[in-house]
């Protein structure tokens, strides 16, 4: 197996093999909710994981995100939950560490892996401080993206049957 790519910091253990195998065969089809201000980027990361076989919320920002979210992870309309969230940290009216401020005081976690264009010590201390499953540094390998969201979900048991 080859080493993780150097854009990629995570928790989570070694990304699997780069020939991901296909997702469409999950035994429910996990939602991410993806926030990203750069519509093209988010537009991109959403193809490459709805190909894979996840549902994908999008939202351009925190504020809208938290908007989504009240109705599952606030309010306990589970039926709603994601199983994992996406989200840069840069983005206007709420940011990507209020974001996963706030669902650490929500009943219901949701693991979060943050993405950002401005990596450094302290960004990645208080991700992880925060919560943070992983932090993608821009600009990374979309395969890089797609092993960590893999991985993330395999650790809470949402493996394809």
């Amino acid at each position: 197996m080859s080493a993780p790519s150097p854009s990629v910091t995570s928790r989570l253990d070694a990304p699997p093999p780069r020939a991901l195998t296909s997702l469409r065969r999950w035994r429910h089809r996990p939602t991410i909710l993806l926030v990203e201000d750069d519509h093209e980027l988010r537009r991109l990361m959403a193809r490459v994981l709805r190909k894979d076989g996840y549902d994908v919320v999008e939202c351009a920002d925190g504020d809208g995100a938290v908007d989504w979210l009240g109705d599952g992870v606030f309010d306990g309309y589970y039926e709603r939950v994601p199983a994992l969230i996406v989200s840069d940290v840069r983005m206007p009216y709420v940011d990507g560490f209020e974001l996963l401020e706030a669902m650490g005081l929500a009943p219901t976690r949701v693991p979060t892996i943050l993405i950002t264009a401005f990596p450094d010590a302290e960004l990645y201390r208080r991700a992880f401080a925060l919560g943070a499953r992983g932090v993608l540094a821009k600009p990374f390998d979309l395969e890089d993206l797609r092993a960590v969201v893999w991985t993330a979900l395999r650790q809470q048991g949402l493996g394809a049957s």
